[in-house]
């Protein structure tokens, strides 16, 4: 014979796995669905209750999933006769409550609403495990005849059968947005891979083009200070010469009117200058593009963001320079003061190219514009974060636009002008980082990209 205890401890297992069976369902608090409230209706009718419920049971509640009959969708355990039923996991038909001394001082019974009469099927699961039921009642004594019983019985296998397409449906649905958030997830790392892999090897030919560069400059620019000498020497004897032979033969005289001696011997410094600070220029330009280059950095690294933005802006100055086709762009820098920020300096200047460029590209296709303008701001937030925004006074977006541009493949540039992947790099990227790229944008209004970052990795 089983003792006591080893009944206790069954019960509690098994109400444990029937709660976890019912919760399962998620079924629980939500909205009204036509597919159970047909199955009660047609209880109701065929019974001939005013009444008719689809409750669920859980562990503190009775819970009315679908009602006829009465607006009350929640009962405690004590009030009623789903409990029981449930329990008993078998039908349960009361034909007169009054008479029943289980239940004759209920509080159903002998309160509001007065309930004289109760019929209800439990609702069995595929684990043989009762969640709830499927419930007629009346408010006078009354019997069910055996096709009623049957077709209650029946119903409620239905409401089963539609809890179970319910989970099934809401199961597939799951899975269908689990399997899209990997496609997702595998375009980003493709588009990821792809734009490492164009950058590492635009990195690598950078670097490649800017050492022959810098070989063949480093010659010149050692061998300026020797030219300079030596033109200054010739400078000095020709001097010497003009000195103590003022009136040279006719044929020297005649040299010296077709080259313009005189204008050579004034320019020919300023030239030797020039050449200097040319290939000062080009020195300064070869070291930004080896440090714009840094692409394979695996290290985050501390480095100034302002000194990085001129960078870019350095090898973009081309394009802000005015033409034909275009006027001047105007770059107003708002530099705060900030620290150093620990990042992928060479991803960080990835992001601040594919927004200059696009800034650039806004105001080209906007030439209504008579004073195209790029506002560049720093600031640190709260002592922690680092806030750069990139704003310009081009068309703007629509609101459509601005919500697809992070989107990979997703550009408004003709074919041939972009591949979409530049800003969706560019967010991953800095949500790599730990930080948040934004963009603010309105017709009319140009657009401001924001990027908020930690200071600290």
């Amino acid at each position: 014979m089983q003792r006591q205890p080893d009944k206790i401890l069954a019960a509690v297992k098994h109400q444990a796995a029937r709660l976890k069976i019912l919760y399962q369902y998620e079924i629980l608090d939500t909205p009204a669905e036509a597919d159970f409230d047909d199955l009660t209706k047609l209880a109701a009718q065929i019974c001939q209750t005013p009444v008719a419920l689809i409750t669920f049971v859980d562990a503190y509640r009775q819970w009315f999933k679908s009602k006829v009959g009465t607006e009350i969708t929640t009962s405690p355990l004590d009030a009623g006769f789903c409990p029981f039923t449930v329990r008993k996991g078998d039908k349960l038909i009361i034909p007169d409550t009054l008479a029943d001394a289980q239940f004759v001082k209920n509080s159903v019974v002998v309160s509001p609403p007065h309930v004289r009469f109760y019929a209800g099927i439990p609702l069995i699961t595929k684990e043989d495990y009762s969640i709830g039921t499927l419930c007629v009642l009346d408010f006078v004594p009354r019997q069910l005849n055996q096709k009623q019983i049957s077709a209650l019985q029946t119903l409620s296998r239905q409401v089963v059968v539609q809890l179970e397409q319910r989970f099934l449906t809401r199961r597939i649905a799951q899975k269908a947005q689990h399997l899209e958030q990997a496609l997702k997830e595998l375009t980003r790392t493709q588009t990821q891979l792809m734009q490492n892999e164009k950058m590492v090897s635009l990195g690598h030919l950078v670097m490649g083009v800017a050492h022959e560069i810098n070989n063949t400059l480093n010659f010149i620019y050692a061998n300026l200070p020797h030219a300079n000498q030596y033109t200054e020497d010739l400078l000095s004897l020709m001097k010497l010469y003009q000195k103590y032979y003022p009136h040279p033969v006719v044929e020297i005289e005649a040299a010296m009117t077709a080259i313009d001696f005189n204008f050579i011997e004034e320019d020919l410094p300023k030239l030797l200058s020039s050449m200097t600070m040319g290939t000062e220029r080009i020195h300064q330009i070869v070291l930004q593009l080896r440090n714009f280059s840094r692409v394979e950095q695996a290290e985050k690294t501390a480095v100034n963001i302002h000194q990085e933005l001129e960078n870019t802006l350095l090898l973009l100055g081309h394009r802000l320079k005015g033409t034909s086709g275009y006027p001047n762009i105007t770059v107003i820098k708002e530099y705060g003061h900030l620290p150093e920020v620990e990042c992928y300096v060479g991803q960080l200047n990835q992001v601040f190219m594919n927004i200059l460029t696009n800034a650039i590209d806004a105001l080209h296709s906007n030439l209504a514009s008579p004073d195209p303008c790029i506002w560049i701001r720093t600031e640190v937030l709260d002592c922690d974060d680092v806030v750069i925004q990139i704003i310009d006074n081009g068309s703007g977006m629509t609101e459509k636009t601005r919500s697809m541009i992070f989107d990979p493949f997703f550009t408004t540039k003709p074919v041939g002008y972009g591949t979409g992947l530049g800003l969706s790099i560019s967010y991953q990227i800095i949500e790599k980082h730990g930080g948040q790229l934004m963009c603010v944008s309105a017709p009319g209004q140009g657009a401001k990209f924001v990027i908020k970052m930690p200071i600290r990795a």
